[in-house]
């Protein structure tokens, strides 16, 4: 149990609430847990964490919560209506959460949740406090004990019943008189001996009264709130150790291993002077050897030059040629072709064309302008009579300005070399279209 603020009731005039027959404040740990994992630290809180007494009689309730106790009479007005809202929703919340368990499939399950059900009960407001900023309920889980309907039934006075008048006794006749005789009274010992067992035993009989009695009349609960002593301050560290008895003591050893180190080094030379003159003096220099001969120079005639190496071989159709005959085959336009470089007019940089086919004539333009940008665009090639018919499409190039498309009508010559020729519009300044210009290329294989 940890906790700073004791919050301790005298527990009278209340009746526990329970489930399986079990008072709820001895299921507090299952039920503050359940709160504080479904809703919150601060609805767990709300709940004060009870410790019965040995006797049973008293429960001490505890809040983990640190800060100045209030009971809710001691509180403003405003204070008590804001402490009791509070109290309320957070109550609402976990009647919520019970009902909800109530609902569900495992027997489990419908008890916890008629264990939050009853945790939400309390005797009267009086039992409601402020620790600090968090609003505490002690005494949950009890209801007010109806004590006066347990109290025994007083009992009813009733009159004694008037006696009837009796009638006169008869006439008796006068009995002839006797000789007179001595009468004798025996005198009772100790007279006031019935009434002193009589007075004890009516005391006995009030104290037994009083006592059955005190069971069940209704008794104003005891409040006190006790703060706990602040825990003992952590002891001081010990003192750091002083460096100089250490560094004294490594000091002197230093010095003593000094003195041993310096009688050391002048033994050692001295030894060394010692061999130093055993030694036999160098021996002189050996004359140097003489230099070497120059080798002898041997004239080397000239190789025969290289024959000249066989002049390449003309590659094999490196231009375009067509067919002499218009044809649907276009598998002589398979592979890549690029174009002679030049200028659509004279603000536009040069460029080249470069056409990728396939064997139906299908295939894809790119164009290549000097700066780097690229247009590609989707191109066909179709037979108009003799005439071959390249068209490309518009499209957007590398670097965002338009492309117009192109159109190259290519007709064989005499050797059957196509000879192509083309025009397009490119757009210029401001998105306007520049009247058509021709251009004359011709395609290389690549």
């Amino acid at each position: 149990m940890a906790g700073t603020t004791l919050v301790r009731t005298t527990l009278t005039g209340v009746r526990p609430l329970g489930v399986r027959g079990e008072p709820l404040h001895t299921t507090h740990e299952q039920i503050r847990g359940v709160i504080r994992r479904r809703l919150s630290e601060r609805h767990a809180r709300l709940l004060a964490e009870p410790q019965p007494d040995d006797v049973g009689r008293r429960i001490d309730w505890y809040s983990e919560v640190p800060g100045n106790v209030a009971p809710l009479s001691a509180l403003p007005e405003a204070a008590r209506s804001e402490t009791l809202a509070q109290v309320d929703a957070l109550i609402a919340d976990i009647a919520a959460l019970g009902a909800q368990l109530q609902q569900a499939p495992s027997s489990d399950a419908r008890i916890t949740g008629r264990a939050l059900e009853l945790a939400c009960k309390r005797p009267s407001d009086d039992y409601v406090f402020m620790v600090g900023e968090q609003p505490v309920v002690v005494c949950w889980g009890y209801e007010p004990d109806a004590a006066g309907a347990l109290l025994p039934p007083t009992p009813t006075t009733t009159a004694p019943a008037v006696a009837e008048p009796v009638p006169p006794p008869a006439p008796i006749a006068e009995p002839t008189p006797l000789p007179a005789a001595p009468v004798v009274v025996a005198a009772a010992p100790f007279p006031w001996l019935g009434w002193l067992l009589a007075s004890a035993l009516g005391v006995v009989l009030a104290l037994l009264t009083a006592y059955v009695l005190r069971q069940f009349l209704p008794e104003a609960p005891v409040v006190t709130v006790t703060q706990l002593a602040p825990p003992p301050a952590p002891p001081a560290p010990p003192a750091p150790p002083n460096p100089l008895v250490g560094l004294q003591t490594a000091l002197g050893e230093a010095q003593a291993e000094t003195d041993k180190l310096r009688a050391t080094l002048a033994s050692l030379r001295d030894e060394l002077a010692a061999k130093r003159a055993a030694c036999p003096p160098p021996k002189p220099p050996e004359p140097p050897p003489p230099p070497p001969k120059p080798p002898q120079v041997v004239e080397k005639k000239p190789d025969p030059p290289p024959p000249p190496p066989p002049p390449p071989k003309p590659p094999q159709d490196p231009i375009l040629k067509l067919p002499p005959k218009a044809t649907n085959d276009y598998s002589f336009l398979k592979g890549c072709w690029r174009g002679d470089s030049f200028r659509y007019t004279p603000r536009h940089a040069p460029g080249y064309h470069t056409y990728c086919f396939d064997e139906h004539g299908n295939g894809e333009l790119v164009f290549v302008w000097s700066s780097g940008t690229t247009c590609r665009a989707p191109a066909r090639a179709r037979f108009q009579g003799d005439t071959l018919q390249i068209a490309d499409a518009d499209t957007t190039c590398s670097d965002g300005s338009p492309w117009s498309q192109d159109r190259l009508l290519c007709r064989p010559d005499a050797a059957g070399i196509a000879q192509c020729s083309g025009e397009t519009n490119l757009p210029g300044p401001g998105g306007r279209r520049n009247p058509a210009t021709s251009f004359t290329v011709r395609l290389h294989r690549r």
